[in-house]
């Protein structure tokens, strides 16, 4: 009959899948009179319409970066990239590490530090969240600096240029939460998980100001303070030959206390017993006073920063490259040494 189906009449079918020529059988089990497919054609696809379908995979917008804060391995890129300064801010809690790392980037939006002009940052989104509860458009009742978290390190990111250093340079900020670091002080063992210390071309030791005008706290800061960097040092995190800023912070609460003067002179001793302890293992130890973000007009914001940037970007020391003394030997053979030695 002229209705009915047959695999002499028709023997192809528009589902790529289905291989009724070869099987006689519907891939969707229907009957073969009964099969949408069977007997019709495939659709060829169109280059256009091809081409289309492609577009319509790419992604419909540009992905810009975060200008988060870095992570270990984007700064270990950014730093193989060209000539750079990796700063460890270390310090108990509450001693003023953000709010330093804060002023910096608030004294480069009114114009250069120490001459030297801010060039560009992979992190201004991370600086601005850092700034914005110290400032009015937060609408805090008192300026407040965001805690850095416990677990984790934050890196920051700056470069620098203008004449005094004559080329460009990058320089890397690690934040860490102060409890982490004074966990040094009772397992050393930990110290190791501080790549941003072992790496780092200067250690910034913060002193609490605030805390060394306290009778009852200024010598728990003291043992703190030498204990971090013991624990520091016997870990193997630090490197002989770093640089170490020991930096008293809130002088503006120091210069109105009555203690003022007993503050500096702790400040003072302080400096001297770790110049005492590890004189051998810093290429330099030099002290400052900084008043990052003051809670009085006494003094102005960033009091001191400068100084202590300028010390940052100081050329690392030169590299021990002097060859080891032979020994003398009294016979010609024992002389004889490997002609690529």
């Amino acid at each position: 009959m002229a209705n009915d189906v047959n695999d002499e009449a028709v023997v192809f079918c528009s589902n790529p899948d289905c291989r009724v020529s070869e099987t006689d059988l519907c891939v969707e089990a229907f009957e073969l009179s009964a099969c949408p497919y069977y007997g019709r054609e495939a659709e060829e696809t169109s280059e256009t319409d091809r081409g289309s379908e492609e577009k319509s995979k790419e992604p419909s917008s540009i992905v810009l970066p975060s200008a988060d804060t870095l992570t270990l391995a984007e700064t270990s890129r950014l730093l193989r990239k060209g000539a750079a300064r990796v700063i460890a801010i270390i310090g108990p809690r509450d001693a003023g590490k953000t709010s330093l790392i804060a002023s910096l980037y608030e004294l480069f939006q009114v114009g250069p530090v120490a001459k030297i002009r801010f060039a560009r940052s992979q992190t201004l989104h991370a600086f601005e969240q850092t700034c914005h509860d110290a400032r009015a458009a937060s609408r805090r009742a008192e300026p407040h600096t965001y805690r850095t978290p416990r677990g984790e390190v934050r890196f920051y990111h700056l470069d620098l240029g203008g004449a005094p250093l004559g080329h460009r340079l990058a320089i890397v900020l690690g934040d860490r939460a102060g409890e982490e670091y004074q966990g040094a002080a009772d397992d050393a063992s930990i110290a190791m998980a501080f790549p941003e210390v072992r790496r780092a071309d200067s250690l910034t030791v913060l002193v609490d100001g605030n805390r060394l005008i306290d009778s009852g706290a200024r010598h728990n800061l003291r043992s703190e303070i030498l204990m971090m960097l013991q624990g520091l040092v016997d870990g193997g995190a630090v490197q002989a030959g770093q640089r170490l800023a020991l930096v008293l912070t809130k002088i503006d609460v120091v210069n109105k206390s009555p203690h003022m003067a007993r503050a500096e002179k702790n400040f003072i001793s302080l400096k001297e017993r770790i110049q005492q302890l590890f004189d051998h293992v810093f290429f330099v130890i030099q002290p400052f006073k900084i008043a990052a973000a003051p809670k009085t007009n006494a003094v102005p914001r960033g009091t001191g920063v400068p100084e202590l940037l300028t010390f940052w970007l100081e050329p690392a020391p030169p590299m021990d490259v002097s060859l080891p003394v032979r020994p003398e030997f009294v016979r010609a053979f024992a002389r004889i040494v490997p002609l690529d030695a």
